[in-house]
């Protein structure tokens, strides 16, 4: 589910789309769907950019709202004008701002395409709408299995079976997060400055491998939640409530793990991690193996 929205001479456009299409990737295009008797087109009409807005699973709400005309549709919404103008709402998934191209009739709707600016993704779930409800997109682990996978492989790559395992653990501790209240993103965050306390935003967001936008979006949330604080020069640190959510996300994704893990010896765990790491680090100069004479 997406809302579309547009500024023009200080009035505000927002539209629920259920899709939008990529048509381009040189140069990056995509297009929307709008019907031409809305109340809201004209705004969309004299702007000459619009926002994509993806939103998340808990936003179902907010498509509702979004959904409806002669209202006002930004009441009580936290957004901020985007690079263009166009408005983007807090909380979404994933953000496009536009550069409005053309339109082409399409029936009782005008196809509008826009050429990508900007965009920016955030570890949420998306909300999907299907079969006349809103619903909830989730992982299918099946269906990401590469062609070997698929027939079978006797010996399949480690680099498939990291990829396998990766989306596997990765799923389920995105629910463990969750069942704490963290976001993937928040998790990360945390996770990095509790290692590294007194960072700033900008090196959070670089160790933490997120763009800026995201971080900010991040910190934000952690800050209302009252997990991290800032020192006197702005750095950032965890609360004790923080350490303590910390704590708990960590004692659960190890209980996890450790059930995955009991029917194995310690020998074969230390042996495994020592593989592992082998793949994580630089192997160029470490002389090529030789069979035995």
């Amino acid at each position: 589910m997406t809302i579309i929205t547009a500024e023009s001479d200080g009035g505000r456009a927002g539209i629920t789309a259920n899709s939008f299409s990529s048509v381009s990737l040189d140069p990056p295009l995509v297009l929307w769907s709008v019907k031409k008797t809305s109340t809201s087109w004209p705004i969309f009409a004299a702007a000459k950019s619009f926002a994509i807005n993806v939103l998340a699973s808990d936003q179902a709400q907010l498509a509702s709202q979004f959904a409806k005309s002669g209202t006002d549709k930004f009441k009580d919404v936290d957004w901020k004008p985007g690079a263009t103008g166009a408005p983007l709402l807090a909380g979404v998934t994933a953000q496009f701002e536009c550069v409005r191209r053309v339109e082409y009739e399409g029936g009782d709707h005008l196809i509008v395409v826009g050429e990508v600016s900007y965009f920016a993704r955030y570890e949420r779930r998306p909300l999907v709408f299907t079969q006349g409800r809103f619903s909830l997109a989730i992982d299918n682990v099946d269906a990401s299995l590469t062609n070997a996978d698929q027939r079978g492989d006797p010996y399949p790559t480690f680099l498939t079976m990291f990829r396998r395992a990766f989306l596997q653990r990765a799923s389920e501790f995105r629910e463990e997060a969750h069942s704490v209240g963290f976001t993937m993103n928040e998790s990360r965050l945390m996770y990095h400055l509790e290692l590294s306390p007194g960072l700033s935003l900008e090196g959070l967001a670089r160790i933490s491998l997120l763009d800026l936008d995201a971080a900010t979006d991040g910190i934000a949330s952690l800050e209302r939640k009252e997990w991290i604080g800032r020192g006197s020069d702005g750095s950032l640190q965890l609360t004790v409530l923080g350490l303590e959510q910390n704590a708990k996300l960590g004692r659960l994704a190890h209980a996890a793990e450790a059930n995955k893990l009991m029917r194995f010896s310690a020998a074969q765990i230390s042996k495994t991690r020592e593989i592992i790491e082998a793949f994580g680090g630089r192997l160029d100069n470490v002389p090529a193996y030789r069979e035995p004479q």
